[in-house]
């Protein structure tokens, strides 16, 4: 039973790399020896081309760049406190005997501002629940 890929890799493993020529060599070594002068050229005009690209990036954020817009200056406009909703419960006995009445109270507070430049408005709106207990003097 013959393979052919047995065959393949028989000959691939035969071949042997050629030494290569004189020429070659030669020109291999011009271009790696490159004349100092060359680059020194490369270098300058590298050098130079990225100075003038950090000036024009430097003068570009500096002198034309966009300005961030202003902070708008609100100015208060109207202060509002709703009225209070107070609502009593039933009293109640205390540990030490006495008695309180439970008392809610709910109210709204609301502060407006206004930008007249930007023509923005800031509302500030505070609901307030108070819960407390009032002690109760019994005759």
């Amino acid at each position: 039973m013959t393979d052919p890929d047995h065959d393949i890799e028989q000959a691939l493993a035969s071949l042997r790399p050629r030494a290569p020529s004189p020429a070659l060599t030669a020109r291999l070594a011009a271009e790696l020896d490159a004349p100092a002068s060359r680059r020194g050229v490369i270098i300058a005009w590298s050098a130079g081309l990225s100075a003038a690209a950090a000036a024009l990036v430097a003068a570009f954020v500096f002198l034309g760049g966009v300005g961030e817009p202003e902070a708008p200056a609100y100015q208060l406009v109207r202060v509002e406190q709703s009225r209070p909703d107070v609502q009593f419960f039933r009293p109640v006995q205390m540990d030490d005997g006495s008695f309180a009445r439970p008392v809610r109270v709910r109210w709204q507070d609301t502060t407006r501002w206004e930008d007249a430049r930007s023509n923005t408005r800031l509302i500030n709106y505070r609901p307030n629940d108070q819960f407390t207990l009032l002690p109760l003097e019994t005759n």
